[in-house]
């Protein structure tokens, strides 16, 4: 599955216009109404690859403290706005964003690719999505102000389509497509889900190609 995955996302890489790159793929009436409206603020988030003992591969999620500002209590992937002061490019945010959430030092982790990015809804952030292995022997130092919870979602549950669902919702009169996941106790929905489901499906469609 590994092997997989690196192929899937071999010569990935982020976007230079991101804003550009989800205007031409988004439907029209959300670019006329939300994107053309709102000047989106740059994000990058990790989706950390855990492997377990016997190679079985999970992606790292976090929950999210209940006093934060945005998003309290949701399950989400480490990662945070860009900092012009502190980031080079989007990839260092999320490492930057790794380590001072669950303690992951930005040298330990492998870089395998990004994620196409993708629009936070109601937040005003457009989110790059960087792929990276995390090593067996990592273990999460939580940040308390930030982090209530690490867990661990299997990439093979991902990967199954019954797994995903979805449903229409109206946000300030625009209809958008939301996405879930439930994972044992955890509701994982909305930005988070739809970077989860776009990480799979490419994966699911590498795999389609060599079978």
């Amino acid at each position: 599955m590994l092997d997989l995955i690196r192929q899937s996302y071999l010569g990935t890489s982020p976007s230079d216009d991101p804003v550009q790159e989800v205007k031409e793929k988004l439907p029209s009436p959300i670019v006329e109404n939300y994107i053309e409206k709102t000047k989106l603020r740059h994000a990058g988030v990790m989706i950390g690859i855990t492997q377990s003992e016997d190679n079985d591969l999970s992606v790292l999620l976090t929950k999210r403290t209940s006093h934060l500002k945005q998003h309290a209590g949701e399950i989400s992937l480490p990662g945070g706005s860009f900092d012009e002061s502190q980031d080079r490019n989007i990839t260092m945010t999320a490492l930057r964003e790794a380590e001072e959430e669950i303690g992951l030092n930005r040298e330990q982790s492998e870089l395998i690719g990004y994620v196409t990015p993708q629009v936070s809804l109601g937040t005003g952030f457009i989110v790059t999505p960087v792929v990276s292995l995390i090593p067996k022997d990592f273990l999460p130092t939580l940040n308390e102000n930030e982090v209530d919870e690490v867990f661990e979602v299997p990439i093979s549950f991902l990967l199954d389509q019954n797994s995903l669902k979805n449903e229409r919702r109206i946000y300030d009169q625009i209809e958008w497509t939301v996405y879930s996941y439930n994972y044992l106790n955890h509701n994982i929905w909305g930005l988070t889900a739809q970077i989860l489901r776009k990480f799979s499906g490419l994966i699911s469609f590498e795999n389609e190609k060599t079978t």
